[in-house]
């Protein structure tokens, strides 16, 4: 399986964000907008994640019939 350098941007990217955000406790607030665009872009990382595995599921489902 190759490497996805895509995925290792979004790794690298997030794990920065919540780092900057476990070390500013000013921000005791309501939520930020950085933190939600944070928390959707690991929604949206998830789905692609899960639409990924469903095909490759379907797929096997298929050569097994």
């Amino acid at each position: 399986m190759q490497k996805d350098s895509t995925l290792d941007f979004f790794k690298v990217y997030f794990g920065a964000r919540l780092e900057r955000l476990r070390q500013v406790r000013d921000d005791r607030g309501a939520i930020s907008i950085e933190t939600m665009m944070i928390v959707a872009g690991l929604v949206v990382v998830a789905a692609i994640a899960a639409g990924v595995i469903l095909t490759k599921v379907n797929e096997k489902a298929k050569e097994i019939k």
